[in-house]
């Protein structure tokens, strides 16, 4: 991370610069300038020589130019602060991100028959997601039709909220999270399939891509992809598809039938029963070679007024004890 200042008012400073100058110029004339003597002309006291070498004068007159000398300096520093705040400082920083060349697309059935099912499996997408830093995660829900909740992204920050964000659409039980995946049919489970595959971009890059295809296989309706059909489409695109299924909840036959599809791809099937479902995706998905792509920093700028307020302050505060000093 490389931190570097600049400020939103540069100009604020020149002004500031120049006035400091002329000041400084009207101050060293003044003090140049030949000063009469203060016992000459009407007024004159008697005995003033005298009375300036008496010790306890010297004293005195020390103490009150050292506390003229602490005023003008707090003053000063007061003003560089006050002009420094109206500049508007800012900070720059700089992240120096890592990225691999791995996509993730998280495929989630939100049929009916996957209604009770789905808050759990979010929670296993979010384990896999936090387990892949640097690598771009998606998640696309389907039924009928396939919805994009969001696309491919490496902002793992992002990516948590909205899978919490998913949970949280569950817990509360509304549909308003899965409204528009019921157009077309319901589970459709080829076409739902073949959308999260569709949904990889930057097809012309060496990337590692893959799917995390959660269902039950509980087919209710006519697809237009059938899950062979569909499978055989991601093998083709290079897609590795690795199934989160609710076991106990299948037939024999819907279990067959997914295991088949997904070794066609070179993934695995994989049950929710399964205590080590999220680490087993997890080590597949590292054995895919990845290198790490050179990306521009990510540059955050942000106000930073805090140490020149501080500044300001503390020499108000001087101030405030110099003055009740000087008046003593």
């Amino acid at each position: 991370m490389i931190v570097a200042a600049s400020f939103r008012h540069p100009w604020i400073g020149l002004l500031a610069a120049v006035a400091i100058v002329v000041v400084a110029v009207v101050l060293a004339w003044r003090w140049r300038r030949p000063r009469r003597p203060p016992w000459r002309g009407e007024g004159a006291i008697s005995n003033v020589g005298l009375a300036e070498g008496s010790p306890v004068f010297r004293r005195l007159r020390r103490r009150y130019r050292t506390l003229i000398g602490v005023e003008i300096a707090v003053l000063a520093t007061i003003g560089v602060g006050s002009a420094v705040l109206a500049m508007g400082p800012l900070g720059e920083q700089s992240h120096e991100l890592e990225t691999r060349n791995r996509d993730v697309m998280l495929c989630l059935d939100v049929s009916g028959s996957m209604k009770e099912l789905d808050k759990a499996i979010l929670g296993t997408f979010a384990d896999i997601a936090a387990d892949l830093p640097g690598d771009r995660v998606g998640l696309t829900i389907w039924s009928g039709s396939a919805i994009t909740v969001f696309p491919l992204t490496d902002d793992h920050g992002y990516v948590a909220a909205m899978l919490q964000h998913a949970v949280d659409e569950f817990e509360g039980g509304g549909r308003e999270f899965v409204s528009g995946t019921e157009l077309g049919g319901s589970s459709l489970i080829g076409d739902g399939l073949a959308s999260c595959v569709m949904r990889f971009d930057r097809l012309g890059d060496e990337r590692a891509r893959s799917v995390v295809f959660a269902t039950d296989n509980k087919s209710a309706g006519e697809p237009l992809v059938s899950l062979d059909d569909a499978a055989a489409f991601a093998r083709d695109r290079d897609v590795r598809v690795y199934s989160v299924a609710p076991a106990k909840y299948m037939s024999y036959r819907e279990t067959r039938d997914l295991e088949e599809a997904v070794r066609l791809t070179g993934g695995e099937y994989l049950s929710t029963e399964d205590v080590r479902v999220v680490d087993h995706i997890i080590e597949r998905i590292s054995e895919l070679e990845a290198t790490h792509l050179e990306r521009p920093p990510d540059v955050v700028v942000d106000d930073r007024p805090a140490m020149w307020a501080a500044v300001a302050v503390a020499g108000v505060s001087v101030l405030g004890l110099v003055a009740w000093k000087l008046r003593r």
